[in-house]
């Protein structure tokens, strides 16, 4: 039996409450309070921790993250802005990449935006054919939804001007390298060779040591697998391996993501830092990509109303195969359309085979309206909002995507609160980056990179984000007996950093040390 006494000058629970000491006891906690409340649980083999600066919170819960791709992009092409201004920026860094692995090899890059780039336009099939004519090269958008492509990636695809196949676009016959949504993308990136177990190991290593760097100790895997059941399998065998040997350094919660009933999902699992039994679907794409499904067409594209991926019959007979199995269904709603079908999909499964507590999410929900949120209240259905929106896209939301109105209303928090209803927020990393004290703090104040609050009348304040990454994150996973609070029975994992962030700061505090179970996982150099 280890017995751990940790002191601090303030131990901030995700209620709110104040203690100054935190028992734990072989890994968990048993107790919080003051020194006094102690004296007669302390015996000679109890170790006692001070820390003398900074305060301690329970260890962050991220609801919504792709944890294997946070180490996966780290070996391809950075294509974001910054660093590139320009496409002449990022053909450099293709080409750079073509003479390092050779002709015929694949080069992947990640987060081109278009819309933060000097043209104004993704790179084109014949500016990738350019930049390495000799090798297939596949850049995926910051959103994950769209991707670019060269000549030669098509040819092996097999893809031709008279492919008909949903999002491979064509302008005037011809083919513009650009692909859109799920099956488009996965026409080529299935010819992609795959990385083998070792592999995607080290790629869990990578982005769980990320998480501790931000005291995240309870992750997600929104979409493992991304729909390929192939790819799908072996990546949990590379999470219960990973589990096994220490590579998973943090505790992580997996979605399989289906494309219907015949789709790969692990049996229903519950460990000590694994969990899996949940699914994944995708209702819409990306609102920065004109794919997410909007009721009112995009305000700068006044035809275009995004794609509605699923007809609510094809959901719901998907939710209901999974919803009678007991396995809690996720579904990537961006539009207020994909809202729409997904809730219709839901209150006809839900009315056919009543169950209560079963907790089905919509996630990211930027364009819900307050009718939407209160028949979410009604039905069951708990939003996860990817307020980071705000930050890395709100100004380009309201003036070229959504327009005034409709882009200072995502992530609409305040109106989710005022219904009663218990969110999370979230990152979605790696198409954001992952840091929980900057999350809270744009819920908080909703300032966007260009330095203007969007939309006011959503805020929420400190203690309310406080909750949005931790017991509510967890409890949007099934996870409160285990994580999310520093409550006695809990997993002894908690975070220190250096400012208390309920007195609020327009400066987001810096992480100084994240713990698990008790043990010291990542401290500051």
């Amino acid at each position: 039996m280890t017995k751990l006494l940790v002191e601090a000058e303030k131990i901030i629970d995700s209620d709110g409450s104040i203690a100054k000491v935190l028992a734990v006891q072989d890994g968990k906690i048993v107790g919080k309070g003051a020194n006094a409340d102690f004296t007669t649980w302390i015996d000679a083999q109890t170790q006692r921790i001070r820390i003398d600066r900074g305060v301690i919170l329970p260890g962050f819960v991220e609801s919504h993250a792709h944890l294997l791709m946070m180490g996966q992009v780290k070996s391809q092409i950075d294509c974001g802005t910054p660093p590139n201004r320009c496409i002449d920026d990022i053909l450099r860094q293709v080409t750079q990449a073509a003479e390092t692995v050779g002709p015929g090899k694949w080069i992947v890059g990640f987060h081109y935006d278009e819309s933060l780039l000097a043209e104004g336009r993704p790179p084109t099939v014949d500016e990738l054919t350019g930049a390495a004519p000799d090798n297939p090269v596949y850049l995926v958008h910051n959103s994950g939804h769209l991707a670019v492509v060269n000549r030669l990636a098509l040819k092996i695809a097999g893809v031709t001007s008279k492919t008909s196949v949903p999002g491979i676009e064509k302008r005037k016959g011809e083919l513009t390298g650009l692909l859109q949504e799920a099956a488009a993308l996965e026409t080529i990136s299935r010819h992609i060779p795959k990385p083998h177990l070792d592999e995607y190991r080290r790629f869990i290593r990578l982005g769980s040591e990320d998480c501790l760097k931000v005291g995240v100790t309870s992750m997600t895997d929104a979409a493992m697998g991304l729909g390929d059941p192939d790819a799908s399998q072996m990546i949990w065998h590379a999470y219960q391996k990973s589990s096994e040997t220490g590579d998973l350094k943090v505790r992580v919660q997996c979605y399989a993501r289906v494309l219907s009933k015949e789709s790969f999902v692990p049996e229903p699992l519950v460990s000590a830092n694994l969990w899996a039994g949940g699914v994944k679907l995708f209702a819409d794409g990306s609102i920065q990509g004109h794919t997410g499904a909007l009721e009112l067409p995009y305000f700068d594209r006044p035809g275009e109303n995004g794609m509605l991926l699923f007809e609510r019959d094809e959901l719901a007979d998907v939710f209901s195969y999974f919803h009678q199995r007991d396995r809690q269904i996720i579904i990537h709603c961006n539009g207020d359309r994909a809202i729409q079908t997904a809730l219709d999909a839901f209150e006809k499964v839900l009315t056919q085979y009543p169950k209560e507590h079963v907790r089905h999410r919509i996630e990211h929900a930027q364009t819900a309206t307050r009718e939407q949120l209160a028949r979410m209240k009604r039905l069951g259905i708990l939003p996860s909002f990817f307020v980071n929106h705000v930050y890395y896209y709100g100004d380009r939301h309201q003036a070229v995507f959504l327009g005034p109105q409709r882009g200072a209303r995502i992530s609409p928090l305040k109106d989710a609160l005022n219904l009663g209803l218990q969110f999370s927020v979230h990152s979605d990393c790696p198409v954001t980056p992952l840091n929980p004290l900057h999350t809270m703090q744009i819920a908080q104040n909703r300032v966007t990179r260009d330095g203007k609050v969007l939309g006011a009348m959503q805020k929420i304040s400190a203690p309310e984000a406080l909750h949005t990454y931790t017991d509510w994150a967890a409890y949007l996973g099934f996870r409160e007996r285990y994580v999310g609070s520093l409550s006695p029975g809990r997993w002894a994992d908690f975070v220190v950093i250096d400012k208390d962030p309920l007195e609020y700061s327009d400066v987001v505090p810096t992480v100084l040390s994240t713990w698990m179970s008790g043990e010291c996982k990542y401290t500051v150099s």
